[in-house]
């Protein structure tokens, strides 16, 4: 059987794997290699990617840029430049003339608005240019200009401009509405700066062919979303928006404006003051009724509580997204409190860790979808931001919408105030931690020994996560306070001798016959089927398991027993 070579690889398979490499480093790694790479890098079939996102590269680097721009202009598919202004020393080399005309893909982050109205005009004279990101610093004064060139162009499919953090106040755009023959291609519009409703209503006007379209507002929209004009964007299927203070029925007038009754996917993220957004039937009814081909549904409300307001609890029915309705589509709730926020969000549900014993990916019960609410825990010391609330403060927000059995807690957390959020919550059914936090000792024994006797009390949580584990030793402390767990899954931050790591959890198991686990997950980096069979012939050497099933999913060890 002959060896298998680079060398024997044809040239199309080396073209299509050389476009995945930046253009400077593609030569300095293959230049005056050997006479067949020198004929690869020579040839006009070759498509290079120049990609220049440091912050301040060194002059060398730069020359070798510049060099490889002037020189190679007919094979430059991708551009890819971060922080272009009046001082890079590219922007000499950055003329761009009818010579690009392999073109397809150009992307400045941080270009200031002089350079940017320069190169505008010069975009014309790109006869394959479909892609355009521009990340501007400081924006343009008026967007129009901006518009009026990108609109023009023949070819372009996707655009993007983002601005910094700006408002009403410092920018324009009067552009109008476009007429019947100033159509455009466009087919992937990003808006990520401030516009107002009639504004956007402006810009879509120019894009009937738009396919997604991701619109980013995070100021106060002080138009009224009546303004908007009627429109059918009939190849509309994926839409995303970031407005941090659309209230519901703004957010249903816009949709109803843009008549999307082809969308398939749809991802909302707002942060306002309205809990109607919790109103599961009414999000029920309105999709079905407007949105009728939605496939996938992503939606995420912040509440914010702190010293100086707090957003009002849920009033409605509790538990809601129960309904046939969510259960058939596999759209989850999912609670989370991070900072001063708690965020609310709904998205397709994902097989979850303690499911490993779940049949393919979906959950179809009743039963089972009642008891899927989870809430994720990134931090659990809110009084560091805010003296007068405690994270009880953010569970019991939590609890007037939904029962929570399953806790994923991100955050190095303390016995004491781990002890705390577990009498708030009794219906927990698993339980992924980071990382315990001790007070004062490195041994956790000596230190809340009362908070530790409430912890062995009052859960009866059966699928324990550790997602940060060191040492064996940690694992029987857990053991030891999670008594009814029948999963357990650790995740090993070290590298460890597997067998010997094994064997000493079962032999600590052997201790106590009374033990309900039935389930070991490992997991870690370095595993594979060599490591799996080294640990089944250690447990039937040393008779330490029967009737047992060992294997590897991925970089998991799964071990079980009856």
């Amino acid at each position: 059987m002959p060896t298998a070579s680079i060398e024997n690889l044809s040239n199309e398979l080396f073209y299509d794997i050389l476009e995945y490499l930046d253009g400077c480093t593609l030569y300095q790694a293959f230049s005056d290699l050997n006479h067949r790479f020198q004929q690869l890098l020579s040839s006009s079939l070759l498509r290079l990617k120049i990609q220049v996102h440091r912050s301040e590269p060194n002059e060398i680097t730069m020359n070798s840029y510049t060099k490889i721009i002037l020189h190679n202009k007919q094979k430059i598919f991708s551009i890819s430049i971060w922080t272009l202004d009046k001082n890079n020393p590219m922007v000499s080399s950055f003329n761009i003339d009818s010579s690009f005309n392999r073109l397809e893909s150009l992307e400045i982050g941080s270009i200031e608005p002089d350079l940017l109205l320069s190169i505008l005009p010069k975009l014309a004279l790109l006869p394959r240019l479909f892609s355009l990101k521009i990340d501007a610093w400081p924006t343009l004064e008026d967007l129009s200009i901006f518009y009026q060139f990108i609109f023009s162009l023949p070819q372009l499919k996707c655009i993007k401009y983002m601005a910094p953090d700006s408002d009403d106040s410092n920018t324009t755009m009067s552009l109008p509405a476009a007429t019947k023959d100033q159509a455009t291609s466009i087919e992937y519009f990003i808006i990520d700066h401030f516009c107002t409703y009639d504004q956007l209503s402006n810009l879509l006007s120019y894009t009937p062919n738009l396919r997604y379209l991701k619109y980013l507002n995070l100021y106060r929209n002080n138009s009224d979303v009546q303004s908007i004009k009627p429109a059918t964007l009939p190849y509309l299927t994926h839409l995303s928006i970031n407005n941090y203070q659309m209230m519901f029925d703004e957010f249903e007038i816009f949709i109803k404006k843009f008549n999307c009754s082809q969308l398939k996917i749809l991802s909302f993220t707002t942060i306002v003051d309205d809990m109607s957004y919790l109103n599961s039937d009414r999000w029920e009814q309105f999709i079905l009724q407007n949105l009728t081909q939605l496939e996938e549904f992503y939606f995420k409300f912040q509440a914010i509580l702190d010293s100086s307001y707090q957003t009002p609890p849920y009033s409605g029915a509790q538990n809601p997204f129960m309904s046939q309705f969510w259960i058939q589509r596999q759209w989850i709730l999912d609670t989370e409190i991070e900072f001063e926020n708690i965020i609310y969000s709904i998205r397709p549900y994902k097989k979850r860790w303690y499911e490993h014993n779940v049949q393919g990916n979906t959950m179809n019960s009743f039963d089972e979808w009642s008891k899927s609410m989870r809430l994720v825990l990134s931090d659990a010391y809110q009084e560091r931001w805010c003296k007068s609330l405690t994270v009880k403060n953010y569970i019991h927000h939590v609890l007037t919408v939904t029962h929570i059995y399953h806790l994923d807690i991100t955050c190095q957390i303390s016995i004491d105030k781990l002890s705390n959020v577990l009498q708030m919550l009794p219906k927990l059914d698993s339980l992924e931690i980071y990382r315990f936090l001790y007070a004062g000792s490195d041994d956790p024994l000596l230190e809340d020994i009362q908070s530790l006797f409430d912890l062995v009390a009052i859960n009866r949580i059966t699928k324990l996560y550790l997602s940060t584990v060191f040492l064996v030793e940690e694992i029987y402390f857990f053991m030891e306070i999670f008594q009814c767990i029948n999963q357990l899954k650790v995740k090993l931050m070290k590298s460890v001798d597997m067998e010997s790591f094994v064997r000493d959890i079962l032999l600590h198991l052997m201790m106590k016959p009374k033990s309900s686990l039935q389930f070991l997950c490992f997991c870690l980096e370095m595993a594979d089927d060599l490591m799996v069979q080294k640990i089944k012939n250690m447990i039937d050497n040393e008779n330490l398991l029967f009737d047992f099933n060992i294997k590897r999913v991925m970089n998991e060890i799964h071990l079980q027993w009856n």
